[in-house]
């Protein structure tokens, strides 16, 4: 029997997508909206949610071409919503564990919404669009605080990112780990942050426990950060835990730079942390956390939650 709610997303969505459509004078030849959806989600094993493939990219630009950006813009708002109603109607939704299927579910009814209305971020240079078509495609999947990117491997040149020295040490990390790929990779999605909390974090984590039950050739999961550096402990406590659960559940910490992009990540949004970071207190740091599969699914069997 079909799911009522999901049903209703479905109709939302295709209703949506007829209206930007509408907007759209006669598209080039070659060119379609379920041809676009068809090409964008045809990605190798190792293309991460940011590549778009060359078709979609070229029938975008002819789009773009023929009739200008705002109508490039409105075929993107028809792609996505006929993007849900596709990914609904097929089952492919429903056939992933239900853990995920529910916080899939959120983040499609967001999309069925936010196409009603023209936005600047339907843009594919936009990272806001890329994951909300990564969604729609399966290329990503949601999991409460993250974004789950299962075509992800850790780079090899971090083992050298401490100095020779320090080799040995972080081998031996990636020997624990069973290798460099394939990982999921989390993101976090600024379209959505009402699950950005410690129970959102730990639902991803359970989520990423229930993927690898249905693909068990993935290794783990990782993250980069600045939130990672062990100084967040005294620095900024109540961020702490986004390091220490994972770490207390078998989870590797490896360095990946001092400055760079942490710099403005971790002092935009905290002027305490600018205030030690002007006295010389603070230098932000970006940590990658490796989760391997079998210690995190050891974790999510010792914290279930509740029922999603």
């Amino acid at each position: 029997m079909p799911n009522p709610a999901l049903t209703s997303i479905a109709e939302e969505a295709r209703n949506n997508a007829g209206a930007a459509a509408a907007a759209l004078g006669r598209l080039p030849d070659g060119v379609s909206v379920a041809r676009f959806i068809a090409d964008y989600a045809a990605v190798g094993r190792f293309d991460h949610y940011r590549h778009i493939p060359d078709a979609a990219r070229a029938a975008l630009a002819q789009v773009t071409t023929a009739q200008g950006p705002e109508a490039a813009r409105s075929f993107l708002r028809a792609a996505l919503g006929q993007g849900v109603a596709e990914l609904i109607v097929s089952g492919r939704l429903e056939a992933l564990p239900s853990r995920i299927v529910h916080h899939h579910s959120k983040q499609l009814q967001r999309i069925a919404s936010a196409i009603a209305n023209d936005a600047d971020w339907f843009d594919p240079d936009s990272d806001l669009l890329l994951k909300d078509l990564g969604l729609v495609t399966l290329r990503l999947y949601a999991a409460a605080a993250q974004l789950l990117d299962t075509r992800c491997g850790i780079p090899r040149s971090l083992i050298l990112r401490e100095g020779l020295a320090a080799v040995p040490k972080n081998l031996l990390k990636f020997v624990q780990l069973g290798g460099f790929k394939p990982f999921i990779q989390i993101h976090t999605h600024l379209s959505f942050l009402d699950d950005f909390n410690e129970e959102g974090w730990n639902e991803c984590y359970r989520c990423c426990a229930d993927l690898y039950r249905v693909r068990p050739d993935l290794l783990g999961m990782y993250g980069s950060s600045w939130f990672y550096d062990p100084a967040l402990a005294d620095i900024s406590p109540r961020l702490d835990y986004l390091r220490e659960i994972p770490v207390k559940g078998g989870a590797q910490l490896i360095f990946v730079e001092e400055g760079g992009e942490a710099l403005d990540n971790a002092l935009s949004t905290s002027p305490s942390r600018r205030k030690l970071h002007d006295e010389g207190k603070y230098m932000p740091k970006s940590y990658m956390m490796a989760w391997g599969r079998q210690q995190q699914m050891a974790w999510a069997a010792r914290n279930p939650g509740g029922a999603a």
